[in-house]
């Protein structure tokens, strides 16, 4: 319950904050993220050495900072939704080829929409589904405060996307498979098997990834494509649409998965601040470890 009236009081608050004012406090906020809390400052660069062994040092704390700065803008930004007018949001993050996704819908089918935690994600979610012709669906996690998460739940939904529950994501596409809509998928979290992981190549990494979007493209042979969320400048981002592949039942097994990782990656390349680096990308190996290498220091 706390937590809830909290996130309620300082959405409340933020509403009479205008935007110049919340990227003043975000700058504040980043500096003593960095420099004083040291928000899993071990991770995020255990993460990008990983990723890019050939920066220098100098290099990697540049992006660091960037990242640190880009962490506190996402968030507060998205503390602004919850308030903020919906025609503002779809100014500061609008689509710009919807026709791609629409071409398949106008058609009576659905497409399994991949996407990242790169940009501002919690935009696009608002911004995205008026520009479809059909329902947008997501799965989600749920919160285990149940006030938090119907209030966060019923923000996201304003502009029309549906959530259900990652178990009843199946069921969901089963049952309404003779309706169009956009299923959409953020696909670059660790999963949580190491057994069902499709492992792939990212940014050099042997990497677990999640199986959903090319599981369910397959299955039930909906096209498959992916959203940029590409910056424009501060507080401003572009949605764009490419195609990563139209008949996911020619595809072999992990194919998607790899397109997509393809994809995921040239934009992580193109500017690296912009993903979530301190999400522990690599938490988990192809191979278990023994145990006295699991609990060395």
């Amino acid at each position: 319950m706390i937590g809830y009236l909290t996130l309620r009081l300082v959405a409340e608050l933020f509403r009479f904050i205008p935007f110049r004012v919340v990227y003043l406090l975000s700058d504040g906020m980043a500096f003593l993220l960095y420099h004083v809390v040291g928000y899993r400052k071990k991770v995020v660069y255990g993460n990008l050495r990983r990723a890019f062994p050939e920066k220098s040092d100098a290099e990697i704390r540049a992006i660091a900072r960037d990242f640190y700065h880009n962490l506190m803008d996402m968030t507060l930004e998205s503390i602004k939704t919850y308030t903020a007018p919906l025609k503002e949001i779809h100014r500061r993050c609008p689509t710009v080829n919807p026709e791609l996704l629409n071409r398949f819908l106008d058609k009576g089918q659905s497409v399994i929409l991949t996407g990242s935690h790169y940009g501002n994600w919690e935009y696009s979610g608002l911004t995205m589904p008026p520009d479809f012709h059909g329902a947008t669906i997501t799965a989600f996690k749920q919160i285990k405060n149940k006030y938090l998460d119907r209030y966060v739940n019923q923000s996201r939904s304003r502009t029309g996307m549906e959530l259900v529950s990652m178990d009843d994501l199946f069921r969901t596409m089963r049952r309404r498979a003779g309706e169009p809509a956009v299923y959409l998928l953020l696909a670059d979290q660790s999963p949580s098997s190491r057994k069902s992981a499709h492992w792939v190549d990212l940014l050099g990494v042997d990497t677990a990834s999640l199986p959903g979007a090319d599981v369910l493209s397959r299955k039930f042979n909906y096209p498959v494509l992916y959203y940029h969320i590409m910056p424009v400048r501060r507080g401003f981002y572009e949605i764009t649409f490419s195609l990563i592949c139209e008949n996911p039942a020619e595809m072999g097994e992990m194919e998607i998965t790899r397109r997509y990782t393809k994809v995921l990656e040239a934009d992580v390349r193109a500017k690296p601040e912009h993903w979530l680096w301190s999400h522990k990308r690599w938490k988990i190996s192809r191979e278990e470890q023994p145990a006295a290498q699991k609990t060395a220091p």
